[in-house]
């Protein structure tokens, strides 16, 4: 019995310093909140990575003074990347992922001996790579912008099953979609190479690296899930689309541009939730399938 209580004597600090550095780590999420709503969503998904990886931190050694001032060092100046980043970006907002990301790695030196940076990896690797998806999707533009065409008429025919004629101009590109609303007003939208969801689809697959990356099953289960995940992300913003063309042509332009907001954050949020909640419980749904299929 006195053994279990020294044990437990000697856990205590360690979890409550792990639990201080969660809490530390969770705050600058609302300072991201407060200048951009939508833009905790990755910063947030980071820290959900950092939460399932408790137990492992909790086993690691403090950091010494040395390394502990470094960390100070680096999360204080997270604070002040700002002032380096608003003169190649003027519109980015005074806190947001880039600050998130070195205030993460300081904690981390703060808090635990410098091996636990190993852990900090994939929630990193995630809020770094994530918020720089806007480049890479400037540079896949030439690449893919010509298949707008394609999509501009896939989404067409959907309108056309839904009773919407609408029409597709695509001698151009971006492509134009056009419809007459209920209210008898012709609605010209342009359907432009960011409608297709390439942004969205690098940043899914960005989160699927890193998941897959951290989880031990095998590369058929990971590449049927991949492949799943891909697919239903382009589909949700078909959908996302559609709602939009949806709302114009019911309620007019004005409240389809409020959809067009917020919906495909709304969706998208939705959709990774979804996802890997399915992921995490699939070895519990591949045994009820297979037991369905013995039934048969």
């Amino acid at each position: 019995m006195k053994q279990v209580n020294l044990r437990m004597q000697s856990l205590r600090p360690l979890s409550d310093r792990t639990n201080l550095f969660y809490i530390l780590s969770f705050i600058p999420l609302l300072v991201i909140f407060a200048f951009t709503p939508l833009g905790v969503i990755i910063p947030f998904y980071g820290f959900l990575l950092l939460v399932l990886k408790q137990q492992k931190l909790r086993e690691i050694k403090e950091s010494r003074f040395f390394q502990k001032i470094l960390g100070t060092v680096f999360a204080a100046g997270s604070f002040f990347i700002y002032y380096a980043l608003v003169m190649l970006f003027p519109s980015i907002p005074f806190y947001e992922a880039a600050n998130y990301a070195v205030y993460i790695f300081g904690l981390f030196l703060v808090f635990f001996e410098f091996s636990a940076l190993k852990e900090a990896f994939a929630p990193l690797f995630l809020i770094v790579a994530a918020t720089s998806s806007s480049l890479i999707s400037a540079w896949l533009k030439p690449l893919i912008e010509p298949f707008t065409s394609n999509v501009a008429h896939i989404l067409v025919g959907i309108l056309t099953i839904l009773g919407i004629k609408a029409y597709a101009y695509d001698q151009i590109i971006p492509p134009t979609v056009t419809f007459v609303s209920l209210s008898g007003r012709t609605v010209f939208t342009s359907f432009a190479y960011e409608c297709i969801g390439i942004y969205s689809a690098l940043v899914f697959s960005i989160i699927l690296i890193v998941i897959l990356f951290e989880d031990p099953s095998g590369w058929k289960v990971r590449s049927a899930y991949a492949v799943a995940g891909f697919v239903g992300t382009f589909a949700l913003n078909i959908v996302r689309v559609t709602a939009i063309y949806v709302t114009d042509y019911f309620y007019g332009e004005e409240a389809g541009a409020v959809v067009h907001y917020v919906i495909g954050y709304a969706l998208f949020s939705v959709w990774l939730a979804f996802f890997f909640y399915m992921y995490s419980q699939r070895q519990t749904l591949h045994t009820k399938i297979r037991s369905l299929l013995q039934k048969q």
